[in-house]
């Protein structure tokens, strides 16, 4: 019996060491750290990170270890370290420290401490999430696309640019900066359109949110405005005082951008001239410089006058000018009001003052600028023997009337009619030539007809012509080099490093 019952305690103790075996090596991890080691004694101390994450205001680290209280401390420099807490909990949540490199890598350390002594350290390095970008700024609109520019965001080492057309909503697809820098430039866009573009930062960490939208509105490929010319015989025809209130009405209904007055008044009557045709629903204001009963009129909300005179042509004739500015491209160009001799006979008189007027206009314009003549030049291919037509031609200008898109009563003598009677013969006295500078969608004449009748009070004897004319923007305005760029989804899978991403 004692025997047997010796065997019977061997078997039992080699059944309790075979469980505690299976149980220790159930319970233990591959460094020989585990609960049933701890509780036994026979465990060393351990400390080992399991996870990392950032956000872009935190830090959070875990870790697993069998100290009682951890000190982590996160900064640029662990000697000063930036952010430092004590814990006994196996993770923590730290803010972002300012201080990391230009990538925004910083440092951690997790120590297992013991009464205030380190009995284990570990250290690694983390990278911080870029910075939101600001609000980007417009440097330049182009009718094609836009330059925007923004302030660098720490940690960034690109940007993604989303542009849509909506400010609440993003696009599917963003464009990456190729070759990194804080400025973007477009040339994709569409004239007149309004488009919202914001901006995110890309690091080695992954991407910020997109910051605040601006707001970019294309402008048109060119200004487009009117351009009215008028023989408004104000002292030469009776009943002026009676005439210029239908007058100026007329002129302020046509909503004309600028407008040229001939046989307009002198000293006598050209107050109320003046008075009569200013302001209107465009704010037309008189040029300076001019008189000798030529006006030019423009609209202060389109243009701005830089330069202007009178010009004596010969034979008693003046022809005023006025150099403005368009607002909406930056281009500045030269208006002419124009009144040549009268008569059949003066043909040559009528070739000489329009050469003097080339002359002079060439004095006052040497880059070239856009050219606008418009007025009564008693001339035109009707006349047999017209020689202006060929001078104003051979100088690179265009009858407005020959070459817009579309016309309205071109049929109709501006200068000329029998009683009540319209004479439908084409024949034009009066002209708005234009330089090859500008596009002229369409021309008109203010003639109201009933069939080949005028109805209505007689205001001159010319009719009123006006043409919309459009001044491209210059060439150097547009967008030339847009910037490199790959596109990359809006949103961005986290797992994938943002380098990857094409």
């Amino acid at each position: 019996m004692p025997g047997l019952f010796r065997t019977s305690c061997l078997v039992g103790a080699g059944l309790v060491l075979t469980a505690a075996a299976g149980l220790l090596a159930a319970t233990t991890d591959p460094e020989g750290n585990g609960p049933v080691v701890a509780f036994a004694g026979l465990e060393t101390p351990y400390l080992k990170v399991t996870s990392v994450d950032v956000d872009p205001s935190a830090v959070s680290l875990a870790w697993a270890g069998n100290g009682t209280q951890y000190r982590v401390s996160l900064g640029d420099d662990l000697a000063r370290p930036d952010r430092t807490i004590l814990t006994s909990e196996p993770q923590a949540v730290l803010p972002a420290p300012k201080a990391a490199d230009p990538k925004g890598r910083v440092s951690y350390r997790v120590e297992a401490v013991d009464q205030g002594a380190t009995e284990l350290a570990v250290e690694g390095t983390v990278t911080l999430l870029p910075d939101v970008p600001r609000k980007p700024k417009v440097k330049a609109t182009a009718p094609d696309g836009a330059v925007v520019k923004w302030r660098k965001a720490d940690y960034a080492t690109t940007y993604d640019v989303a542009v849509s057309k909506k400010r609440n909503q993003l696009p599917t697809k963003v464009r990456r900066l190729a070759k990194g820098g804080t400025a973007f430039a477009t040339s994709s866009l569409k004239p007149e359109q309004t488009y919202y573009v914001r901006v995110r930062a890309v690091g080695d960490a992954g991407v910020s949110e997109f910051g605040p939208p601006t707001k970019i509105t294309t402008p048109p490929e060119a200004s487009e405005f009117s351009i009215g010319s008028w023989n408004i015989c104000a002292e030469a025809c009776k009943g002026f005082g009676g005439r210029v209130g239908d007058q100026a009405a007329q002129v302020h209904a046509s909503k004309v951008d600028i407008m040229t007055l001939q046989e307009a008044g002198g000293q006598r009557v050209g107050p109320t001239t003046r008075a009569a045709f200013s302001g209107g629903p465009n704010e037309l204001v008189m040029a300076e410089g001019g008189g000798n009963s030529r006006y030019i009129l423009y609209s202060s909300q389109k243009f701005e006058q830089l330069a202007g005179g009178r010009w004596s042509i010969g034979h008693g004739r003046w022809a005023t000018w006025a150099r403005l500015v368009d607002q909406e491209t930056e281009r500045p160009f030269v208006v002419v009001s124009v009144h040549l001799l009268s008569g059949h006979n003066a043909t040559g008189k009528r070739a000489d003052e329009m050469r003097s007027l080339m002359g002079s206009l060439a004095s006052v314009n040497p880059d070239g600028d856009p050219v606008v003549m418009a007025g009564d030049f008693n001339s035109g291919t009707h006349r047999r023997g017209d020689t202006v037509g060929p001078i104003v031609r051979a100088n690179g200008l265009r009858d407005s009337v020959e070459v817009a898109e579309e016309t309205e009563n071109a049929q109709v003598n501006t200068g000329s009619r029998r009683g009540d009677k319209a004479i439908m013969s084409a024949d034009h006295v009066d002209h708005v030539y234009v330089s090859d500078d500008w596009a002229v969608p369409s021309w008109r004449q203010f003639a109201n007809l009933n069939g080949t009748t005028y109805v209505g009070p007689w205001l001159s004897d010319h009719n009123m012509i006006a043409a919309t004319v459009a001044l491209p923007r210059e060439e150097e305005e547009l967008v030339k080099e847009p910037t490199a760029i790959v596109t990359v989804p809006a949103e961005l899978d986290p797992d994938i490093s943002p380098r990857l991403v094409d």
